[in-house]
């Protein structure tokens, strides 16, 4: 990757962003938040660094648990992934 592409992918913001602001701001660790979901704290960090997408199962589950809706949470990772198409860089 050149180096305009990782400057440009360094301001391109993940869902995992909002992700983690949000759980700062309840005070949730995200390690309880991974028990909660039933998943792998490696995977949630994952999530939280924009490697992995969120998907519509994750989405139902923070609207659960976060009372963030699903949609919300399904379009923050579809404008991601496009911002990341549209500058060239992938996800």
């Amino acid at each position: 990757m050149d180096k305009d592409k990782k400057l440009t992918k360094s301001f391109i913001s993940p869902p995992g962003d909002t992700l983690k602001e949000h759980l700062d701001f309840i005070g949730m660790q995200p390690a309880v938040l991974a028990q909660k979901m039933n998943m792998s704290e490696e995977k949630l960090q994952g999530l939280i660094s924009g490697r992995e997408p969120v998907t519509a199962e994750m989405a139902s589950k923070f609207e659960h648990i976060l009372n963030i809706p699903t949609a919300f949470w399904l379009n923050r990772e579809k404008e991601y992934r496009q911002e990341l198409s549209d500058c060239g860089v992938g996800g």
